[in-house]
């Protein structure tokens, strides 16, 4: 059996569990938390689209539980630093390469913000983009530039201007 078999298999069980518990227990969690960090340091896209394909489809169901949320998102956030941060090993991958995976955060973050499903009026919450934005920061400029609307910064980020909880920190 190989190791792409054995991880798809493993996400598959971890989604029918998903459907069967209707509580996901603190330690359960953990273990899938500590699961990915094994994985880690990533190093190629491939081995990121596999941790997100596992622990993607946890963040919305933490829509309604936001430690769950923060602490999944900013697991998978620091994955993408792992491959795409300013002092990773220089590689071959264009960030389009994973629009996809980008598009799946800003969407999910609009989600945790609305609490369900994504509505024109959907707004990130403010500590979500604080997080995103430090995070951000430690990305290589053309993933950054992908990643842009997701920070704090009202200069950049239309989420951020519009968001009136949010602090207007204007440089």
């Amino acid at each position: 059996m190989n190791c792409t078999l054995l991880l798809g298999m493993l996400c598959w069980i971890q989604h029918e569990l998903l459907k069967i518990i209707p509580q996901l227990s603190s330690g359960w969690l953990d273990n899938t938390h500590l699961l990915i960090n094994q994985l880690r340091p990533i190093s190629s896209v491939s081995m990121l689209r596999i941790a997100f394909r596992i622990i993607g489809p946890l963040l919305p169901r933490f829509a309604n539980a936001h430690s769950l949320f923060l602490k999944t998102l900013e697991l998978l956030l620091s994955m993408m630093v792992d491959v795409f941060g300013r002092n990773a090993n220089p590689t071959p991958v264009e960030a389009s390469d994973i629009t996809d995976l980008i598009d799946f955060l800003h969407h999910v973050v609009h989600y945790e913000g609305q609490g369900g499903p994504v509505q024109p009026s959907s707004k990130p919450r403010s500590d979500v983009l604080a997080l995103c934005g430090r995070v951000i920061e430690n990305m290589r400029s053309d993933v950054q530039h992908l990643l842009s609307h997701l920070k704090p910064d009202i200069s950049c980020s239309i989420y951020a201007a519009t968001n009136p909880k949010h602090p207007q920190n204007q440089s």
